[in-house]
């Protein structure tokens, strides 16, 4: 295992490691779920995948490796069986690492999820390893422009006063063209897995975002139509990054999830935000 930078700052509540998706930092889940999962009583876990933020920017790695750094991660701060929120391409790595290591895995979130490309998704993948494979880094206000139209829903794209903070902050942090985001996009399911996870056996909830052009819902429900008994939730008016977009609702979700599989009472107060 790579050394994976982690935040476990919070020893008390049951543990629920969250795993962000391609190029995200472990950070991006503190903008709204750590606080929440914390007043639920969780102990959440974040860090940075191999190649990312912290981590040491890797390459040559696969989504063999990554299950594999995840499962050590679980060991070696002996939380097994965990609870597991995921997006994107987190959450193609929960599915592997449910049928690779199941005695790790207590229950999982997962959003915005594939167990395959469809014929968009393979042209996108292409498109993606040709930017990479050529060295070049896109203007800063253009790479904006891009991860804004795949991340928010035309909803938010239309309002002036949700999109100004992140049309600033896309500027100002450009995604760059690393190793590590190169390898990144290889972590996919490069074959049809759904048929695969008939064999997954935890309890699941799948979340997909109306607006996700990245990874439709339609992909993300094929998933929960796959996995026995998963559930399947649809949140409107929301794209990719939708656990940013709409938080209250991912976390409601979630949360309540979680609860009824360990068995707990759930009760729903949104933290209020840190700027109220």
């Amino acid at each position: 295992m790579t050394n994976l930078a982690y935040d476990d700052r919070n020893q008390e509540g049951e543990p629920v490691l969250f795993i962000a998706g391609r190029g995200g930092a472990g950070r991006g889940w503190h903008l709204h779920q750590v606080r929440e999962f914390q007043l639920a009583r969780y102990r959440p876990i974040t860090f940075d995948n191999r190649g990312i933020g912290a981590t040491e920017n890797a390459s040559g790695f696969t989504t063999e490796t990554m299950v594999a750094d995840t499962a050590e991660l679980i060991e070696s701060l002996n939380i097994a069986p965990v609870r597991i929120v995921a997006v994107s391409m987190g959450s193609f790595i929960a599915q592997e690492l449910m049928l690779a290591r199941p005695e790790l895995v207590k229950s999982a979130v997962l959003m915005a999820t594939r167990g395959r490309h469809d014929r968009a998704r393979e042209f996108f993948y292409s498109a993606e390893a040709k930017l990479a494979e050529s060295g070049a880094d896109l203007p800063a206000e253009y790479e904006a422009k891009v991860r804004l139209l795949e991340s928010f829903s035309p909803k938010t794209l239309s309002d002036d006063a949700a999109i100004k903070d992140w049309i600033a902050m896309f500027t100002m942090w450009p995604v760059k063209n690393t190793p590590g985001l190169r390898c990144q996009l290889d972590v996919a399911p490069l074959t049809n897995r759904l048929p695969a996870y008939a064999n997954i056996t935890q309890p699941v909830l799948v979340i997909g975002f109306g607006d996700d052009v990245v990874t439709p819902a339609h992909l993300s429900r094929e998933v929960a139509d796959a996995i026995p008994g998963a559930r399947y939730l649809e949140i409107p008016d929301a794209g990719h990054l939708g656990f940013i977009e709409k938080p209250d609702q991912v976390n409601k979700a979630a949360l309540e999830f979680l609860a009824e599989v360990d068995g707990k009472p759930f009760r729903w107060a949104a933290a209020p935000s840190p700027h109220d």
